[in-house]
């Protein structure tokens, strides 16, 4: 789907005979730590999140998997992390540019493998027990970060939050015209159905943005093909890029895309999004802005291992 940025999956889980995170103290706090290290030692990197290297820092950050709440992390091989007392005792995230449907499942796995070494605070009729309300039941959570232009150009995203928010859904503002999509409360759905559900929505949101940037086009054709093709040059040819210009052309391309002006493949789209950065170009060297332009005009020419 076109202006799927990315999708990320959570798993929320506390262990049993220890207190809500708030009422954590730090010797158990460390003993959490010490179990999920002792269970999980062969699966499981572990991470002093101070010592990450930049490109390491920056993935992890690019897909919400670093808390302030705790210096300790740890990822699997296939980059699921388990992020530590932020909001609950454990948090499993897997995250993915564009709809990737295989996150589920790598999170899944890692759900399934801590249920089977650790003894997790579970009820057999509300399911697995959290300190947040919204997240009892499955403890799961999906997350979806969309480009929505057109909608936000027409002056109709607050409507659009309103309805979503009746159906079950949250529709929060991330920055520009970029929306988080997430599942609310999943007390009386399985985890197939709250998948199946979400999956829906961000079906339905794709194409409320096509019919929006058709309902633009009516009276603004002209303007919005020459953004698209403009933007798709520039990235073709800049010589100096910074990751924040990259995401505004993206979304220029986007439109674009969603009103048959330009042809550009899916995958081509996610490459490009996998290089977006919102840091300011005010803090960017010039040979990193260099270097971003090189990558970009790369991938658009098919050339690989940018």
């Amino acid at each position: 789907m076109t202006n799927v940025i990315q999708t990320r999956v959570k798993y929320f889980r506390n262990l049993k005979d220890y207190k809500f995170v708030p009422k954590l103290t730090e010797d158990k706090r460390q003993e959490i730590i010490s179990k999920v290290d002792s269970a999980l030692d062969k699966e499981l990197l572990k991470l002093d999140v101070n010592a990450l290297d930049k490109n390491m820092r920056e993935y992890l950050s690019q897909f919400s998997m670093l808390s302030s709440k705790s210096n300790t992390m740890f990822i699997t091989k296939d980059n699921v992390a388990i992020t530590l007392f932020d909001g609950e005792h454990l948090t499993i995230i897997a995250g993915g540019v564009g709809i990737d449907r295989s996150i589920y499942d790598r999170a899944k796995s890692l759900e399934h493998l801590l249920a089977t070494k650790l003894n997790l605070a579970y009820n057999d009729t509300y399911g697995y027990l959290m300190s947040d309300i919204r997240k009892i039941g499955t403890g799961l959570r999906l997350e979806c970060d969309l480009d929505l232009n057109a909608l936000s150009s027409l002056g109709k995203i607050n409507q659009v939050r309103q309805n979503i928010k009746n159906l079950g859904f949250a529709l929060t503002a991330k920055y520009g015209q970029i929306f988080t999509l997430s599942t609310a409360c999943n007390l009386g759905f399985t985890e197939s159905e709250i998948v199946d559900e979400f999956m829906k929505m961000v079906e339905k949101l794709q194409d409320l943005e096509i019919e929006s940037a058709k309902m633009l086009a009516t009276t603004n054709a002209d303007a919005l093909m020459d953004k698209a093709f403009r933007s798709l040059s520039v990235l073709k040819s800049a010589y100096l890029l910074s990751g924040e210009e990259l995401g505004k052309r993206l979304s220029d391309i986007r439109l674009g895309l969603n009103l048959g002006y330009i042809d550009l493949k899916d995958t081509t789209l996610n490459e490009l999004q996998r290089l977006v950065s919102n840091k300011s170009s005010e803090y960017v060297s010039k040979s990193e802005l260099v270097e971003l332009a090189e990558k970009v005009k790369k991938i658009l020419k098919g050339e690989k291992n940018v």
